[in-house]
């Protein structure tokens, strides 16, 4: 309680030096604040940036325990050991109910599993663990809007293409004529 001391300032020395007191009380007790309220900023962004940190690190853990995950189902297709899928390893997921559940329990579908073989095949009629990895994490789930878009900004690409051999041909086929 700083009125009393105040009021005998006041009393005793003068208003001037009654003001002065008030104006460094004052001042002294906003500037505490400020730095209370400083120090609660700065403890709240540490805060959120440990969450930040926190959520970061739990993405990471969710990517390494599902690339895991198919390592395993990858382990588990390969029969021979050889470290690649042929197309008949691939599909024996088809014939296999526990193998079914295990693809669906990571996301991806197994009624398109020709499908998911050619698109995961590089061409040599084979899919290696890498192939299936990184495959695989891309045809998890439903389509992402930038797949979408990819996919129309290619097809829009494959027919301005295809017009202009068309053209071309038209072009070349009536010069033969003459």
């Amino acid at each position: 309680n700083w009125a009393p001391p105040t009021r005998i300032i006041v009393e005793t020395v003068g208003e001037v030096y009654g003001a002065v007191v008030v104006l460094y009380r004052c001042v002294m007790g906003f500037a505490l604040m400020n730095v209370i309220g400083a120090v609660f900023v700065q403890q709240t962004m540490s805060v959120a940036q440990n969450d930040n940190d926190i959520m970061i690190l739990k993405m990471q853990k969710e990517v390494d325990s599902y690339n895991t995950k198919l390592r395993a189902l990858f382990k588990a297709l390969d029969k021979d050991g050889n470290g690649v899928l042929g197309r008949d390893e691939f599909e024996s997921m088809s014939k296999d109910n526990d193998l079914k559940l295990w693809m669906q329990a990571l996301d991806m579908s197994p009624d398109d599993l020709a499908e998911l073989f050619d698109l995961l095949d590089t061409g040599d009629g084979f899919i290696s663990a890498d192939e299936f990895l990184m495959g695989a994490t891309r045809v998890k789930g439903t389509a992402r809007n930038i797949d979408v878009a990819q996919l129309l900004v290619m097809v829009g690409r494959l027919e301005r293409m295809l017009g202009d051999i068309h053209k071309a041909e038209t072009s070349a086929g009536k010069l033969g004529q003459v």
